[in-house]
């Protein structure tokens, strides 16, 4: 199930007695909410990079087929300039391949380093949960001694007037 940061931002909890601080919760969303407009910026923009450079390799190989036909009329011509033409567009070519490689290999780059961030991103998720669950089991810990203390006095104050006097 996909959340966008607008529904993190509106979510709604049930208020209950003893539950936690609405203030807090809100301002946690608000966070979370923020955190993930950027993941998303970002991500966008990574995608309208990647585009941009396919479409540049399409152009380059496009381009590849240009020379190509290029080379086949620039056979016709006498073997002098036939063999300095074909010499030409072969370094043409491998410089195209080589720009199209480079282009390809960071944007092979670009996908492992976000997979790396989202990786972090989940890690650190995984912490905040599990910091946020110490500190909810420390505060039910908290209430759960203050209610006992609360149980004793009250416990104390009745055998105080039941005792003989």
């Amino acid at each position: 199930m996909k959340i966008t940061p607008l529904e993190v931002d509106q979510q709604q909890f049930q208020r209950v007695f003893r539950g936690c601080d609405p203030e807090q919760v809100h301002t946690f969303l608000d966070l979370v909410s923020r955190e993930m407009e950027e993941l998303i910026r970002e991500n966008n923009q990574f995608k309208e990079d990647l585009r941009r450079r396919d479409q540049q390799l399409a152009e380059f190989r496009a381009n590849e087929a240009q020379l190509r036909e290029a080379l086949v009329s620039a056979g016709r011509m006498t073997d002098e300039i036939k063999e300095g033409a074909r010499k030409e567009a072969e370094l043409i070519r491998a410089e195209a391949e080589l720009r199209a490689e480079k282009i390809v290999a960071n944007a092979q780059e670009q996908v492992v380093r976000l997979a790396d961030e989202t990786q972090a991103l989940r890690r650190q998720k995984a912490r905040l949960l599990a910091e946020l669950r110490g500190v909810l089991d420390g505060h039910r810990r908290l209430l759960e001694t203050q209610e006992e203390l609360d149980r004793e006095a009250k416990e104390a104050r009745q055998a105080r007037r039941e005792a003989p006097r």
